[in-house]
């Protein structure tokens, strides 16, 4: 019984001590994000093995664009230029992404940002898990070289 508690403590705080998104985070938002999973509010999760398309963030100075990359069955990639625009406010030792088109408006809330993980969390606690894409090159055209 006392390991078990012992035990349940110390995942209690292994889970509650995840490194906060910081400031100085927000530029390793930049690049090329494919989906890994998605989490659903009731626990739920839906991996995604192949992906046709991924999406290419760019952010600078507080505002930034995101478009979707499509990967064509020769192996190229290209995007279709439309373009969502959204901006990164800070409120309460969070970072969330207020996201905008000519339809809608929605925040998702950045869990986790590094180098190579992106997670953000919607209003209806859906949980997206990206994965950065290094492999992507695009020229001004938004096609592959």
């Amino acid at each position: 019984m006392q390991r078990s508690i012992t035990l349940g403590l110390i995942l209690a705080l292994f889970f509650s001590c995840s490194t906060p998104v910081k400031e100085t985070d927000l530029a390793k938002i930049n690049g090329f994000w494919e989906i890994e999973k998605v989490e659903l509010s009731n626990g739920e999760m839906k991996e995604y093995k192949i992906n046709e398309e991924v999406e290419q963030i760019e952010f600078n100075d507080g505002k930034g664009i995101k478009r979707k990359v499509i990967m064509l069955y020769s192996g190229n990639f290209f995007t279709n230029n439309i373009k969502q625009e959204f901006t990164i406010e800070a409120k309460e030792n969070n970072y969330y992404i207020l996201n905008k088109t000519d339809y809608s408006t929605w925040k998702e809330e950045i869990e986790k940002l590094t180098d190579s993980v992106f997670l953000i969390k919607n209003e209806e606690g859906i949980k997206y898990h990206y994965r950065k894409r290094n492999d992507i090159k695009l020229e001004k055209n938004g096609e592959t070289n």
